[in-house]
Parts: structure tokens; C-alpha cells; sequence
């Protein structure tokens, strides 16, 4: 899963023209996959903020804050599970003997 979230980090990188040095599309790509699990997108983007990287500064153009939301936005769309507890949704054969009853 890594190396997928970093390939399309990557991309998407190169399609903007950001130069990447120091492979901040690597530590995102495995930040994003070891803790964005039940995280809120306030707590994960403080987290990926706590990042040290010379992305920024090899991109001056970028405002970091406004990139991390829309960084965070895309990989949350395309990578992001949907929260499922399994153990809140009740059984077919409970819902059964329900409508039995």
C-alpha cells in the first residue's frame, strides 16, 4: 500500500512540476499509511505539519498549510478506507428472527 500512496504522490508531484529531493513523497506515503486510521483530518494534518522535510523550500510557491489540506483531500479520496465497525451493524440472521418475531 506504501508504495502505491507514494507512486501516486509522485505523479502528482511531477504533473505540478514540484521538485522532490529529499523524498517527502516517501515519508507522507508511509506516514499516511501507519496513521491515518481513525484520525481526524485536523489530527492527521498536524502530523503531517511535525514532518521535517526541504519540500517547502524547494518550492517556495507553495504555501504549506493550504497543500497539506489538499494533499491530504486527495489521498483521503483515493486511498482512504470507509470506517466500518462491524460490531454496530446487526447480523442478517438478528435482523431475520426480528421480523419473525
Amino acid at each position: 500500500m506504501i508504495y502505491s500512496i507514494q507512486s501516486y504522490l509522485e505523479d502528482y508531484f511531477n504533473r505540478c512540476g514540484l521538485a522532490d529531493a529529499d523524498r517527502y513523497a516517501v515519508s507522507l506515503a508511509r506516514v499516511y499509511d501507519r496513521q491515518r486510521h481513525g484520525k481526524t483530518a485536523t489530527r492527521f494534518l498536524s502530523l503531517m505539519r511535525g514532518m521535517h522535510t526541504s519540500f517547502y523550500k524547494q518550492n517556495p510557491a507553495l504555501r504549506r498549510q493550504l497543500f497539506e489540506r489538499k494533499i491530504l483531500t486527495l489521498l483521503d479520496g483515493k486511498f482512504k478506507k470507509k470506517e466500518f465497525y462491524s460490531s454496530h451493524r446487526p447480523s442478517h440472521k438478528g435482523l431475520k428472527l426480528q421480523v419473525n418475531a
